[in-house]
């Protein structure tokens, strides 16, 4: 009877890492989408708040966008947008608005963005690869 109770653990052990194979691929995609998620509201989150400080201080107020971007070396994100230092992102004053762009964020298989627009409205949506839970299509 040992030799049987044996073999049907080996065989229990072989689905279990059959099955933890299949899976791994998966995982990895959730992962990937979970993070490109994060990244992007703390995107909203840092140019909302830029946002309101302008307003709050009836201010012109640039917002400085190099602590986020680049490559992180544990996310594998990546980041790119259309402001620079000769034409940055400003939300002004009180009314809210700003100079219009865009900031990427992307991995291997997705992209989003990150959209300002003149009047100030800061969105997000999945530009490219598959949708993601609570980010709309561009």
């Amino acid at each position: 009877m040992r030799g049987y109770s044996l073999i049907e653990l080996l065989i229990a052990l072989a689905i279990t890492a059959g099955l933890g194979a299949l899976s791994m691929p998966l995982f990895k995609q959730q992962t990937e989408s979970l993070l490109l998620q994060q990244a992007s509201s703390r995107w909203l989150s840092y140019l909302h708040q830029v946002k309101a400080k302008a307003q709050r201080a009836e201010d012109n107020i640039m917002a400085d966008l190099a602590p986020l971007e680049g490559r992180s070396n544990v996310f594998e994100l990546a980041t790119e947008s259309t402001y620079s230092s000769t034409s940055p992102l400003v939300f002004y004053g009180v009314s809210g608005g700003a100079a219009p762009g865009h900031i990427r964020i992307m991995n291997n298989s997705s992209t989003v963005k990150v959209i300002i627009s003149s009047k100030g409205r800061v969105r997000s949506c999945v530009s490219h690869g598959p949708a993601l839970p609570g980010l709309s299509l561009c």
